[in-house]
C-alpha cells in the first residue's frame, strides 16, 4: 500500500509539472518520465486506474494537469452571438 502511494505521488507530480495527463504511449517516450511505464501501471493494474486514484487522491496535481483553456472558436461564435443580439436590440431609425 505505501509502495502505490509513493508512486502515484510521483506520478500526480509528474503530470501537474507536465500540465497534462499522458496516455501510456506518450509516458513511455518521455525521457524524463520518472520512473519506468511498468512500475507505474503494475500497482493499480492499468494506467486508467491509476489516472483514477491521482484524481481522487491528489485533487491540486490532477487540476493543474486537467487544465482546459476554452477553444478560441467558442470566443469568437460568444462575441458573434452578442454581437447579433446587440444589432437586434438596437433602435432602428426612420428613413426619410
Amino acid at each position: 500500500m505505501a509502495v502505490r502511494k509513493a508512486v502515484l505521488k510521483q506520478l500526480a507530480d509528474y503530470f501537474a509539472k507536465k500540465g497534462q495527463m499522458m496516455s501510456p504511449v506518450e509516458y513511455k517516450a518521455a525521457d524524463d518520465a520518472p520512473i519506468r511505464f511498468i512500475v507505474a501501471k503494475r500497482p493499480f493494474g492499468s494506467w486508467a486506474r491509476m489516472q483514477q486514484m491521482i484524481e481522487v487522491n491528489f485533487p491540486a496535481q490532477w487540476e493543474k494537469a486537467n487544465k482546459v483553456a476554452p477553444a478560441p472558436k467558442v470566443a469568437a461564435v460568444d462575441a458573434m452571438k452578442k454581437a447579433a443580439a446587440k444589432a437586434k436590440t438596437a433602435p432602428k431609425q426612420a428613413a426619410k
